[in-house]
């Protein structure tokens, strides 16, 4: 996980504030919040407990033997969610203690006034007569429930001094988790199948990865395409996971899942495709994109309606691989369905979109201000050429409030497996000349995997090409 994420915990609960605080985390299941934050409250002698689905009396149950225990006294009978907060709280009595209740979304959902109960013990009137430095963090994988705890008029609204949405790894770490034998186009690939997920990384796959490239297909087929592999039905369990993902609703989500996977990433294309309108469609993208699953791309230059991509790599691979082909993959050996038609659709349908957004990672984050001295708008647009929209990955925009009056400072394709060509630069040429004189002076990016040498000995003697393959796109600048 980023390291910024553990800074921010870190500090958090080793604040000298002389009253109690409360931090959020939150962030989709098997990204390593739950032992990111164990490990903080091993080493602090902090309190950590896990609720699970159980109705209020059972959870309460629970609570009492897991604070009893660590108390030393034995089980404790709590009666309410306001004694349990005294208690939790009052832990914290002697300084800075952390007190960790994972799985928050659970507790809500069995009585959702627990918000208020807690804000009520955080407020003054909680607070009178007690003297506590607990460093209370509730923290959860229904992210909709959990973000909505300190939206709008929520009870929690402005009481926490933390609150970390935790992101899947990016593709730069993800690489550090396969066998040292692994090299980049291994790391590309094995990112296009299960992004940058650690438990995905981990358990789910029996800690099994890709050795070297000759690896991949043994991989997929084993530990993702089997039926007994435990990614196979992870798509489905994560929106069921979320109350307002799954339920009578789950299908019209799944199905926006799979219009986006397989290349329709308007909302009225969407509506289309799941026999909707447009204007029905959005309150269930919002969801998906207040739960992480779908991302939002505006065009940096032009006022026009928004596009969506997957925002997971391993969602791309379900919806685009695996759900299509469900039916043919319990009938029949995978390696042969693989071979004979998967790895084809892997490689059109989920490894371009997800080097694309690769791509744009390294522009936000990782290119340096030499490289790119402006980047104030980022994200997919198009351009028409001869009458044809085509479409541009990468296209970089400077300030202002009117996309079509900024400035272009680059633009960019990002071709994975590909040998690019003179062909692709002259393409990207044209592109520029197609945006007029806002793109005069844009810096030409190609990403890539394999370079002809043609094109290498062309760009190097251009200052307004730039190549990027993938020891650059991993470790430079």
């Amino acid at each position: 996980m980023p390291s910024h994420d553990r800074e921010a915990v870190t500090a958090f609960l080793e604040s000298t504030v002389d009253r109690p605080t409360l931090g959020i985390v939150y962030g989709r299941r098997r990204i390593g919040k739950s032992t990111m934050l164990v490990d903080a409250a091993d080493r602090r002698n902090g309190f950590y407990f896990e609720a699970i689905r159980v109705e209020t009396p059972a959870q309460l149950e629970r609570l009492g033997a897991a604070l009893g225990s660590f108390l030393g006294v034995g089980r404790l009978a709590i009666a309410s969610w306001e004694e349990a907060f005294t208690l939790l709280l009052g832990l914290g009595e002697r300084g800075p203690l952390p007190v960790i209740l994972d799985e928050f979304g659970y507790i809500i959902e069995a009585d959702p006034s627990v918000a208020s109960v807690l804000a009520a013990a955080l407020g003054p009137g909680g607070r009178r007569g007690q003297q506590s430095q607990a460093r209370l963090i509730v923290c959860g994988s229904a992210i909709t429930i959990m973000r909505a705890l300190t939206e709008g008029q929520s009870a929690l609204r402005g009481r926490a001094s933390l609150e970390l949405v935790m992101q899947p790894d990016d593709f730069r770490t993800a690489a550090t988790w396969l066998p040292p034998s692994a090299d980049l186009p291994t790391a590309t690939r094995t990112f296009s199948v299960i992004g940058g997920v650690i438990g995905y990384a981990t358990d789910m796959v029996n800690f099994d990865l890709p050795k070297d490239r000759d690896d991949v297909d043994r991989w997929v087929i084993d530990r993702v395409l089997s039926a007994s592999a435990t990614l196979h039905r992870e798509a489905t369990t994560l929106l069921a996971e979320d109350p307002n993902l799954g339920g009578k609703s789950a299908l019209i989500h799944h199905g926006i899942l799979g219009a986006i996977a397989n290349g329709t990433v308007t909302s009225a294309g969407i509506g289309k495709a799941i026999a909707r309108q447009a204007s029905n469609v959005d309150v269930f993208l919002r969801r998906l994109i207040d739960a992480g699953f779908v991302t939002r791309h505006e065009d940096p230059i032009r006022k026009r309606r928004p596009t969506f991509s997957l925002a997971d790599p391993f969602l791309q691979f379900h919806y685009a691989v695996l759900e299509p082909h469900g039916a043919q993959l319990r009938g029949r050996d995978p390696s042969v369905l693989w071979d004979e038609r998967l790895k084809a659709t892997f490689n059109a349908k989920v490894r371009g979109p997800v080097f694309e957004e690769m791509a744009r990672t390294w522009v936000a984050r990782f290119a340096s201000h030499a490289t790119l001295p402006v980047r104030a708008f980022l994200g997919p647009s198009t351009v028409v050429v001869a009458g044809i929209e085509r479409q541009v990955d990468v296209l970089v925009a400077g300030p202002g409030a009117v996309p079509n009056e900024r400035t272009i400072t680059a633009l960019g394709e990002a071709k994975a497996g590909e040998l690019l060509t003179t062909r692709h630069l002259d393409d990207l040429v044209m592109f520029r000349g197609a945006l007029g004189q806002d793109a005069t002076d844009a810096t030409l990016f190609l990403f890539g995997e394999r370079f002809h040498q043609e094109l290498v000995t062309a760009a190097a003697g251009r200052p307004d090409v730039q190549l990027v393959d993938l020891e650059r796109l991993y470790f430079g600048s």
